[in-house]
């Protein structure tokens, strides 16, 4: 991170360790209404204007290393091709052929030089072009120039790839801008995905997102998995435009959160890195910690208003060797023991919102960047489409890298 960066972190860190009340220029966050956790209107409003319009990662460029390596994503009722093509190029393509709809692939990852379906055959080269119609005299209208592979907005940030299914939507660029500072020094695109793992859970994706959001429960949830390397009290968090926001927590005992599965930090990112914890939730479903031992990099998908998919991709150093895929094996059950410690409350959560024990949620200066991206929903929803009583009353605007 820049020196002026850091500098910002460090003394904002020291107002966190000697206060003892509620800062008097920050505002009092209005209570949260529960049903924006389960209404499935409210969930339809959020699928139309945040899933299928805003950016969405979904992977690393290292899982594309060759001319036609593929991956299929399945989200949001979506499958979705991502492939290299012959040009170099990430390309993204909807995963239905254009005769009769058949899915083309059906591995979830590989390599092939085209794209042909299993039904009738129709072949697709790597850029999405129609090239192979069998028996093309009997569809005698057919233009192949009109008839490639339906695309999918693809691009790619710090090496990070990125779909978006909105045509008309911003540059990622331009989304991501607010975080390129925080990640400077971090060199993302050297990483390797090194594993990947699925969980589900019986709850709406923000409950499993909120807990991410903030440290308060780290304490009393995470004793001994956490606790021990994180200071909580020098929690910092700073909102961004977009919905985003970065944590930065000094760490304690050790360099790395990850000292006790046994590997080392890597040199290849700044020592600001060893120092503090740098975390990045990132609109509308991403979070992740900067740790320069590797880390685990969350996305957390709808399955139903009260059901989440949470992806876990463990990001690492390029490195083949035995005792490398052996620590990550470790790194992945370590990480998986972290997420159990909070995931057994999630369902209770759920159900206390459901049956209305619990009306609205009660949020304080700890989890404003809770109510950060809940405000970003409604920016984006467009408050006029919202129901009175599912609306979120925005009072963070002006608290932006606070």
């Amino acid at each position: 991170m820049k020196a002026h960066d850091v500098n910002v972190i460090r003394e904002a860190m020291e107002f966190q360790l000697g206060r003892s009340q509620h800062p008097d220029e920050f505002p009092v966050l209005p209570q949260v209404p529960a049903a924006r956790y389960f209404d499935p209107g409210f969930a339809a409003l959020e699928k139309e204007h945040i899933w299928l319009k805003t950016w969405l990662m979904v992977g690393h460029e290292s899982e594309f290393p060759d001319t036609g390596s593929y991956r299929l994503i399945d989200k949001l009722d979506h499958s979705v091709i991502i492939s290299r093509g012959k040009d170099g190029q990430l390309r993204a393509f909807h995963n239905s052929c254009r005769h009769r709809a058949s899915a083309l692939l059906m591995e979830p990852q590989g390599k092939t030089q085209r794209f042909t379906c299993p039904y009738h055959a129709w072949g697709y080269g790597l850029d999405g072009d129609l090239i192979v119609v069998p028996d093309a005299h009997d569809f005698p209208c057919l233009n192949k120039s009109e008839m490639g592979l339906v695309p999918v907005r693809c691009e790619i940030w710090r090496g990070l790839v990125y779909l978006n299914f909105d045509n008309d939507a911003e540059s990622l660029a331009d989304f991501m801008a607010p975080m390129a500072a925080q990640t400077t020094g971090f060199p993302l695109e050297k990483l390797v995905v090194k594993n990947r793992y699925l969980i589900e859970a019986d709850c709406n994706w923000k409950v499993a997102f909120d807990n991410f959001l903030e440290i308060y429960h780290v304490r009393f949830c995470h004793p001994q998995s956490l606790a021990p390397y994180l200071n909580s009290q020098s929690f910092v968090v700073s909102l961004f435009e977009n919905g985003h926001s970065r944590f930065a927590t000094r760490k304690q005992q050790t360099d790395t959160l990850f000292a006790y599965t046994g590997l080392t930090v890597s040199d290849q990112a700044d020592q600001t890195f060893n120092e503090y914890t740098i975390a990045l939730p990132t609109f509308p479903n991403s979070f992740y910690a900067l740790d320069s031992a590797g880390f685990n990099y969350l996305t957390f998908w709808p399955l139903a208003p009260g059901k989440v998919l949470m992806e876990g991709t463990l990001f690492g150093w390029p490195d083949d060797s035995e005792e490398d895929k052996a620590y990550w094996a470790t790194m992945r059950t370590a990480v998986e023991g972290i997420l159990a410690e909070d995931m057994y409350l999630f369902g209770g959560i759920q159900k206390s919102m459901q049956n209305g024990v619990i009306p609205k949620l009660v949020m304080g200066y700890q989890e404003r960047a809770l109510y950060w991206y809940q405000e970003e929903i409604d920016r984006r929803i467009g408050a006029e489409r919202i129901p009175e009583a599912l609306r979120i009353t925005p009072v963070l605007a002006g608290q932006e890298q606070r």
